[in-house]
């Protein structure tokens, strides 16, 4: 038999212990095979355990340990440190309850200031010092793009990440699980609505020449194919630009029933204030960046009224699930009403558990990898409508519509006009 260094010489050895004392003990070459198949057998099962522990790092029988980046200091701080406290109040309820199967969650944040090259350190701290059985929660764009390479190379599972960057989803990735829509899914969800809903088949759109426009602008034609149906129009503009008069002309020739905005919030306003001017008359929509009930009405007035935004963040009200969610969060941070940036960071935590929960009570990367994929149209208390397959990593599978119903924010300024629209895959 060829025996390897390391493992194989401490069971041959093992077993030749096992061999003098049968001798010695029972003298006979029957019971000499029984204890030296019980010895294999022994240590068989403590080398399997030993190799789970060292493939799947950051599982104890009383402790998952997981990690982040956040911002915590630098310009998106304001988001990072809400999605932090939308997390820990989550898993501070999870943990008074015994934890998911037995294990309670610990919970490790890096500051990495809304920068790339700290969120590439912060990640390897995570991974290779902290043992982290898995990120959940990464915030940002520069870090969470600056380390997909990095968690594909070491196989982490990575659940959820704060940005809508559809190269987290396309092509799908085994380790990255995304949760908010990108573009691309948002804007298959925004034409499904358009023409499913609104009814309308005259469809133009109006893009910023940057992801957000390109992205969203696939989105929307992809779905459309679905139905038959090609843009009326398609404009383009600069993030930058102030003068939308010669796009809002060809619009105008081109008569859609719906113009289709996707762009940052600054040009956005501005484009519904000159095509107000201009006489554009048009059932405009827009990207949930630009759902802000407080900046939209600020920097368009009257030209938001009417204005449709889809949101995938539930919006709080009376019932049983916002109840939940607020005696939650308030259990933490008493009396404190919890921003969106903090429900985002809930629904990160619930589907993180949901996975974990599902992956058993001996989890490992592997299984929770499975687990997640088996996830088809999940709602949780915050999170609604998580899917996620082999082919498909949007997790985000349905959004809801509201419109902008006046000029200022004030009560009764945003008037949600829709259920849930899901994203068929």
């Amino acid at each position: 038999m060829h025996i390897r260094p390391g493992r194989d010489c401490a069971l041959a050895t093992y077993m030749d212990e096992c061999d003098s004392a049968t001798y010695e003990s029972a003298g006979g070459q029957g019971m000499k095979r029984i204890l030296v198949f019980l010895c294999v057998a022994t240590l068989a099962v403590m080398m399997s355990i030993g190799a789970t522990a060292a493939t799947d790092p950051g599982i104890t029988d009383t402790q998952v340990t997981i990690g982040a980046f956040q911002d915590q200091s630098g310009p998106a701080a304001v988001v990072g440190i809400n999605m932090r406290k939308g997390m820990e109040a989550y898993f501070n309820w999870v943990n008074a309850q015994g934890g998911v199967n037995g294990r309670k969650i610990k919970f490790i944040v890096e500051d990495d200031g809304f920068q790339a090259a700290r969120a590439i350190a912060a990640t390897k701290k995570l991974v290779e010092q902290d043992k982290v059985f898995a990120l959940v929660g990464t915030l940002g764009t520069p870090g969470v793009s600056a380390t997909i390479d990095y968690i594909m190379e070491k196989q982490i599972p990575s659940i959820y990440q704060g940005s809508g960057i559809s190269a987290l989803a396309y092509p799908p990735k085994r380790f990255i699980f995304p949760v908010q829509p990108n573009f691309i899914s948002e804007g298959r969800i925004v034409a499904t609505y358009v023409v499913e809903s609104l009814k309308m088949k005259r469809i133009a759109l109006a893009c910023e020449q940057t992801d957000i426009g390109s992205e969203g602008l696939r989105g929307v034609q992809d779905q459309l194919a679905t139905y038959g149906i090609e843009t009326v129009e398609v404009v383009n503009f600069g993030a930058a630009d102030v003068d939308f008069s010669s796009q809002i002309l060809k619009l105008m020739r081109a008569k859609p029933e719906a113009v289709i905005i996707y762009s940052t919030l600054k040009p956005a306003a501005g484009f519904l204030k000159q095509a107000k001017v201009m006489g554009l008359e048009a059932q405009f929509l827009t990207t949930y960046v630009n759902a802000d009930p407080i900046q939209m009405p600020g920097l368009a007035g009257e030209a938001c009224v009417g204005l449709i935004a889809p949101g995938w963040v539930p919006v709080l009200g009376n019932d049983a699930d916002s109840v939940k969610y607020l005696e939650i969060y308030q259990a933490t941070y008493p009396k404190e009403m919890p921003s969106a940036f903090a429900s985002a960071g809930f629904i990160a935590g619930e589907v993180f558990c949901e996975g974990l929960r599902r992956a058993g009570k001996s989890p490992t990367r592997e299984g929770l990898i499975s687990a997640m994929e088996s996830m088809r149209d999940w709602d949780g208390i915050m999170a609604k409508g998580i899917s996620y397959t082999p082919e498909f990593r949007s997790g985000k599978a349905s959004m809801y519509f509201m419109k902008f119903a006046k000029p200022k924010f004030e009560a009764g300024s945003i008037e949600v006009i829709s259920d849930w629209v899901k994203l068929k895959i």
